[in-house]
């Protein structure tokens, strides 16, 4: 039988010690852009613009794209941002690039939340969900 395993570590690093094809299934949340600081230095996330943080994810696919085997799946989670109280797009952004980077988007799931958490902004809804995309 064979059991789960869980990666943990830069994902940068971690892949490179993967084998082509050894895997199933991958099942990813990345940083989202320009919400939270993990501290650590060269974190994704960080990046200075959306575009970055797009190229950011598209290279890093690059790699993801190397350990699924020929009927694997890779499923994406990712949240989005607002600039100057703007809905960047980022989930969709990054979805179109690994999709224009040779990725098939097969679904795009709605990851609906009854009870979000709450936000202080008093001039907008509260996001409710978060996109899934599988991936192929």
């Amino acid at each position: 039988m064979t059991r789960p395993k869980l990666l943990s570590g830069d994902v940068r690093e971690v892949l490179q010690e993967m084998d082509s094809e050894c895997v199933q299934c991958v099942v990813t949340s990345p940083p989202y852009w320009g919400l939270r600081n993990y501290g650590t230095e060269g974190q994704l996330g960080l990046e200075e613009t959306p575009e970055e943080y797009i190229d950011n994810m598209v290279e890093v696919f690059r790699e993801v794209k190397r350990v699924p085997r020929k009927d694997g799946t890779v499923w994406l989670n990712l949240g989005d941002s607002f600039v100057d109280k703007n809905l960047v797009g980022i989930p969709w952004r990054v979805a179109l690039a690994l999709q224009a980077d040779g990725w098939w988007l097969r679904s795009d799931i709605i990851w609906s939340k009854p009870n979000p958490m709450p936000e202080s902004i008093k001039d907008r809804l509260s996001k409710s969900h978060e996109y899934v995309f599988l991936l192929t």
